[in-house]
Order: structure tokens, then sequence, then C-alpha cells
């Protein structure tokens, strides 16, 4: 009987070892000699503290101590991730110890399980992800890109017509059930095509620029720029309190410093005409308030002179 157990535990595929209550090998398998490569010859009434070096360690020479001599039966077990270099230095190993026999005689039987593979496959599985991690930031900055080419002017980095009507609606939507003020600003360069006939589209681009970022330092933070189309920019005045607020912002944008610049030896002096509307006096939606915000801005430019503001309200018969 004892030799067709031995024979069993021959064949099975982890590494079986049996101990005496000195800590003594009884019993040393094939596969143990296969991953230690000591036979079993050379290791039979050895200590298993001199097959296995790194098996002599403080834990485990009290846990199996313990073990052995507690009368109430239990298992131990020490994982490949916590105890590593088991074995050899090679191959990852969880160990299981049992006690077996009561009274007189009592062995402790040893199970090297084998997880060298499944470490391998968490590593490839953490390679993995680190690769799709790396993979989906890509995508995200690539995200970010179209994102940008979508919704910004290349030109001025202001927020394109697109941008614009998203944000316009969600601010509209937000005054529609406050029931409270919004102000649009209709702003066209003066003569911007005699200045690009003049000097030039590069000097056109420069003072689109320009524009920009006057526009950029006259508004408040809540305050929404874009660029129209061409040499038109619109600025959405959320919060307002009254028709006279967007005064306020026009001041800052006539009275900027930048609006005369010097563009490769030429000195050209910007100047804008402005048309302003308002909800929900001048339309209940955005394309009402550009249409309106458009013909004050034509009425300030042909009526009042070059870098005038005109107010929609005080526009009849439209």
């Amino acid at each position: 009987m004892n030799r067709i157990l031995f024979d069993a535990l021959d064949n099975v595929n982890e590494g079986v070892v049996v101990l005496n209550e000195q800590f003594k090998i009884l019993f040393w398998n094939s596969y143990m000699e296969y991953i230690t490569e000591i036979e079993r010859k050379y290791i039979i009434g050895k200590s298993i503290y001199e097959a296995l070096p790194n098996f002599n360690r403080n834990y485990f020479n009290e846990s199996i101590k313990s073990l052995m001599n507690n009368n109430n039966e239990y298992k131990l077990f020490f994982s490949a991730t916590m105890h590593k270099d088991l074995v050899n230095d090679n191959g990852k190993f969880n160990l299981k110890i049992s006690k077996l026999g009561k009274g007189k005689y009592k062995f402790l039987f040893l199970e090297f399980i084998n997880v060298t593979n499944e470490f391998e496959r968490v590593n490839q599985l953490k390679l993995y992800i680190n690769k799709l991690s790396l993979l989906n930031k890509k995508l995200k900055d690539k995200e970010k890109i179209i994102r940008k080419l979508a919704y910004y002017d290349k030109l001025t980095g202001l927020g394109n017509r697109v941008l614009f009507y998203e944000i316009a609606e969600k601010i509209l939507d937000n005054c529609h059930r406050n029931n409270s003020m919004l102000g649009l600003m209709f702003i066209d360069i003066d003569n911007f095509k005699s200045i690009n006939d003049t000097y030039g589209h590069t000097t056109g681009d420069n003072v689109l620029v320009e524009v920009a970022d006057i526009l950029k330092k006259a508004t408040r933070k809540n305050d929404v720029i874009a660029r129209f189309g061409g040499d038109e920019f619109l600025v959405l005045l959320p919060d307002i309190k009254n028709f006279n607020n967007y005064k306020i912002i026009h001041s800052r944008i006539i009275n900027t410093k930048k609006r005369i610049i010097n563009l490769y030896g030429n000195k050209i002096n910007i100047s804008l005409s402005t048309g302003v509307s308002f909800y929900p006096q001048d339309g209940k939606s955005i394309d009402e308030l550009i249409i309106k915000a458009d013909e004050a801005m034509y009425i300030a430019k042909n009526v009042d002179g070059k870098d005038n503001c005109f107010c929609s309200k005080y526009i009849v018969g439209i």
C-alpha cells in the first residue's frame, strides 16, 4: 500500500516532501528532484534546512514547530508573492504544509505548487494593461487635438463658431430658467480688406491675433469670445444687470493701448465697429441675437462712423 501511495505522490505535478518530527526528509518526490536538481538518494534523512537553505528563516522555523507541536490539526500556507525563492531563484512556488498522524508518530506533509506561469501571465497582463493605458493616453491626447481643431480657431486660439453655439445655447437656457439678461457683442475690424490689400495677408493675420488678444484682456472671466468668421468676432456677456453694462467692456476694448501696433515697420491703427443685442428683448435664440447685433454693428460702422458701438435697443423699425 505504501509503495502505491509513494508511486502516486511521485507522479503528481507538484513537489511533495514528508518530514518527521526532527524535520528530517522521509520522502522527496520526482518533481522535487526536477525543480531542485537534487536526487532523493542524496537527500533522504537530511534536514529540510540542508536541502533548502532558503527555508531556514525564523518565521518558517517557528511556524512548522508550532504546527508540529499543536494538538489541534491545522495547515500553513506561504504564498510565492510574500515568500520568494523558497526552492530556487527561478521559480515561484506556493507552499502548503499539513500535519499528518497523531500521538507518537507525527509528520509534516509539504506541497510545493509551481505558480511561475501564473506570475508570468500576471506580469504579461500588467504589461498589457500598461500598454493599454499608454494607448489610452495617446488616444486622449489625439482626442484633445481633434477637439481643438474642431472647436478652436487655429490662428487666434479663440473658440470658433461651432464651440460658440454649443456654449451659447447652454448659457441661453440658463438665462431662460433664471429670467436673466444676456448681452451679445458683434465686433468687426474696420477696413480689414484694405489692411490685407495694402500690407498683405500675413499682416492681416497678425491684426486678427492682436484683436483676439485685446478682446481676451478686455472681457470678464465668464464672458465667451469667439472668432465668428473672417474679421468678425462675437462676445457673449452673461450675468449683465442692465443695458448699459456692456459699455464697460466696450470702453476697455476701445481704450486699450494695443490698438496701435507696429508690424514690419508699418504703423497700423486697429479700429473696431461693434453692435450689441440683448436677450430677451432682441430675440429668444442665439441666431436672433446675432442678427440684431450684426444689424447694430453695420449702423455703428456706416452711420456713426468707424470705431463706434451701437446698441440694438435704439434701432427703430428693425
